[in-house]
């Protein structure tokens, strides 16, 4: 196997045509040849690379790519090798011909393919050129023929003539194919141009009549670029290119050229036929829609283009990168600094960029690192980390400051279940949202999936909420308080919401959610106006349970005191306050029991014995009815301390004439020790279960 292994490798090293050795999923080893035939920088690149990355979409032959690669795989795999032809591209999107030579092959110990390319661009140029030659010496036969009938009987030398001929038929087509044309002798100077060339240049003929095609030489050309085309011409080869020309105005144009170098009977260069097309209308567009997805600030790839590029990248993962506190340097420093600190801040990520690495401005102070293919999460990891040690110990300087900054991370990668582009980029910006809540510097979602699979759960049932309220599906339930003397009983009422399903979700299930996403008030509102309207006309009493964000809501109040009014229910409501929303904020809480005892209502304070319970405060309010906690009734009957701190409780409301209800109340001990305590009302699932009122 090492034999194996060392033979393909001396391969490598003396084959000048591309090489590369491959897996279903991986490169694994390759040559220099292929690295520069595909443009890449090293073997690393490769090696981070997927297949789909050096081909095209679709074949010559409209195949689409993938399919058509693993059709071949599995015939090599049946035959051992087999030959073909394949249409590849560089990094560069430039699409290039090659003959390959497959082979399957043991490899470091397993079964992979060996692939041996020949490019056939070179071959093709010379078939299409042979054609063209072929093409022109039968024209020219043609030609020699029709003249032959005409001055058979002539002195005129007739090879010079049809020569002539010949070449002035050339630039007849030249001219009829283009609309901007000029010719040039063997040293470059202009000898011609048409009235098309005056037009979108600006200069008149006898301007360019004898003068090099500098004039009209944009300095945006490279020298590199006319030295390439001139080797192509001086090499007797027709030359193609995109060229940016400079107007006599001083404003650029660019033009699809083609120069054709026109030689004479002995094959020596004449002169030069160059044919343009305007395309500057085309590029101006292709212009805009780059600058669409540029960050003016940076230069960096945009939002836009992340976006565009999620739904088309392979095996996409995400980092996004937020500069902590930027809005401080901006307020101290000013935006001017600010913003030269943003562009070195981006200079610094743009040593991170590889060839399956992108990086992206998406907001004011967040950067993004768009990782695909081959390039692993675990590598992605790395390279935050990296980032993260960089930034803490070097500065960056901005006109003589020094700035330390620190940064918050937040990666995801791709569910294969779930739409790529959005929901990555929002699970990266949840993980990006955690990591600051959490003082992280940074945060990897897929090991921390149970935080970022509550908020979808949480997301689920805002909408579930969301829609039960444009149903109208807000359910009132009531649960019986019955007095521990005459059985009498009245009504805690109790909301709950319906599912789509039939599901019934009670607060427990969705308080929290629906104040996140503030839809509380508006299910107070709703909940006290249907059971208003449910006990009106009848001698039942009724509680309504509020919070302290209740209270504090001018809106939700006035809307509460005004369904009361129109219902005449005053004097059968008790309000129930939640003591662990803070009934210490005293002045709101007092405010409120003055109004509602104005118009006849009771007050009772909730879950008294548990979080904020202050005999002060409660001495202070009027307050008529105290509810101990279930937490100290549950266990009553078991523990003599609980039973001690309730027999407390109860002798402190009948000193200052406070009625007492005991909740849960689940058996029939409990029962029994809340009434020998002389609590006044009973509440739990011993004497009912709560049901649906309305």
């Amino acid at each position: 196997m090492f034999e194996k292994d060392y033979f393909y490798k001396n391969i490598f090293e003396f084959c000048d045509d591309p090489i590369i050795i491959f897996d279903k999923d991986y490169f694994i080893e390759c040559n220099q040849s292929a690295i520069e035939t595909l443009g890449l920088l090293s073997k690393n690149d490769i090696k981070s690379m997927h297949h789909s990355q050096i081909s095209p979409l679709y074949q010559a032959d409209n195949q689409v790519s993938s399919i058509k690669f693993q059709n071949l795989l599995n015939e090599c795999q049946e035959k051992d090798f087999i030959k073909f032809e394949w249409l590849h591209k560089t990094i560069k999107n430039e699409n290039f011909y090659v003959e390959t030579f497959l082979k399957k092959i043991i490899f470091q110990g397993r079964e992979v393919f060996f692939a041996k390319w020949k490019k056939l661009d070179e071959i093709k140029r010379l078939e299409k050129e042979l054609e063209k030659q072929n093409i022109l010496i039968s024209q020219k036969r043609e030609y020699i023929h029709k003249i032959n009938e005409i001055i058979e009987n002539s002195d005129v030398d007739k090879e010079k003539l049809l020569d002539t001929l010949f070449l002035l038929n050339e630039y007849k087509n030249a001219i009829d194919e283009s609309s901007i044309v000029s010719k040039a002798n063997n040293k470059g100077i202009i000898t011609f141009v048409n009235d098309r060339f005056c037009e979108i240049s600006g200069y008149k003929k006898e301007e360019l009549i004898g003068k090099s095609h500098n004039i009209i030489r944009h300095p945006n050309m490279t020298k590199e670029f006319f030295k390439d085309m001139w080797n192509t011409l001086l090499n007797k080869e027709i030359f193609r290119g995109i060229i940016t020309n400079k107007r006599k105005d001083g404003e650029p144009y660019y033009v699809d050229t083609t120069i054709i170098p026109i030689m004479d009977n002995n094959h020596n260069i004449l002169e030069y036929i160059a044919i343009r097309h305007d395309i500057t209308q085309l590029f101006e567009k292709e212009k805009i829609i780059q600058e669409q997805f540029l960050d003016e600030l940076t230069s960096l790839d945009n939002r836009q283009k992340l976006l565009k590029d999620l739904k088309t990248l392979i095996n996409p993962k995400i980092a996004i990168i937020n500069i902590d506190r930027f809005r401080n340097i901006n307020d101290f420093y000013g935006f001017e600094i600010g913003d030269l600190l943003l562009k070195e801040f981006a200079n610094n990520l743009l040593k991170y960029k590889s060839t399956n690495l992108n990086i992206y401005r998406i907001s004011n102070d967040i950067f993004v690192f768009l990782a695909f293919g081959n390039f692993s999460l675990n590598e992605l990891k790395k390279v935050c980390n990296t980032l993260l040690k960089n930034i803490n110990f070097e500065p960056i300087h901005v006109n003589e400051n020094n700035f330390y900054l620190t940064i918050s991370i937040g990666v995801a990668c791709t569910c294969s279940n779930e739409l790529i582009s959005d929901n990555l980029l929002t699970r990266a910006e949840f993980a990006l949202r955690v990591a600051k809540e959490n003082n992280k510097n940074i945060l990897f979602l897929d090991e921390n999936m149970n935080i970022y699979d509550k908020l979808k759960e949480n997301r689920q049932l805002i909408k579930n909420l969301r829609n039960a309220l444009l149903k109208d599906n807000l359910l009132v339930y009531g649960q019986k308080i019955v007095n521990n003397k005459t059985n009498e009983i009245k009504y805690e009422t109790l909301m709950r919401i319906q599912l789509e399903d039939g599901t019934i979700l009670s607060p427990f299930r969705f308080l929290e959610a629906s104040k996140k996403a503030k839809l509380y008030l508006s299910m107070t509102r709703k909940l006290v106006k249907k059971a208003c309207n449910y006990f009106k006309d009848t001698n039942i009493e009724f509680t309504l349970n509020l919070t302290l964000e209740d209270l504090k809501d001018s809106y939700t109040m006035n809307s509460i005191f005004n369904t009361i009014s129109k219902t005449k229910t005053a004097k059968q409501i008790t309000f129930e306050i939640v003591e662990s929303e803070g009934i210490e904020e005293f002045q709101e809480v007092n405010n409120f029991i003055i109004n509602a005892k104005k118009i006849g209502c009771k007050i009772a304070i909730d879950d008294f014995g548990t979080g904020y319970s202050n005999f002060e405060y409660t001495i202070k309010l009027d307050i008529d009815i105290i509810k101990i906690d279930g937490s100290l009734i549950k266990n009553i009957h078991l523990d003599k301390n609980l039973e001690l701190t309730v027999e407390t409780i109860v002798t402190f409301a009948k000193a200052l004439n406070i009625k007492t209800v005991a909740e849960f109340v689940h058996n029939k001990e409990v029962y029994e020790c809340v009434k020998k305590l002389d609590i006044d009302y009973s509440q739990g699932y011993y004497l009912h279960e709560p049901e649906k009122l309305i």
